[in-house]
């Protein structure tokens, strides 16, 4: 049975540059600036520094970039955490797409399916 997530949690971001960090002051004015960490700079080494566990995981950036993300976030995965990567049909870009599907599914304790709505979206879960 899904349980709300304690108070204690916290949803982490990471922009490239600061122009693009639009999100803190609406994390703010929605109350939520507490439980929201921002991190200026590149997304892998911010997945890098994190220790994890991580029950969630949003892929939407350069697809090229989408593998070394998973690599690197999939040892930090909590039992049953989610990873979504956004834009899996369009903007097409075959070659990151099929190199993405290819490593999620040959993972032995992740499943996943490629959901065809909106801009496509690769939904895999960590077994538990």
């Amino acid at each position: 049975m899904p349980r709300a997530r304690p108070a204690a949690s916290c949803t982490v971001s990471s922009c490239p540059k600061p122009r693009s960090n639009t999100r803190a002051p609406s994390s703010k004015r929605a109350g939520l600036a507490a439980h929201v960490e921002f991190h200026l700079g590149n997304a892998l080494d911010t997945l890098a520094m994190l220790p994890g566990p991580f029950d969630f995981v949003l892929l939407d950036l350069w697809k090229d970039l989408y593998v070394p993300c998973l690599e690197l976030a999939h040892p930090k995965l909590a039992p049953n955490a989610c990873v979504v990567a956004d834009n899996m049909i369009f903007p097409p870009s075959p070659t990151e797409q099929a190199a993405y599907k290819k490593a999620v599914r040959a993972k032995p304790d992740m499943e996943s399916l490629l959901l065809p709505i909106g801009s496509g979206l690769e939904i895999s879960k960590k077994r538990g």
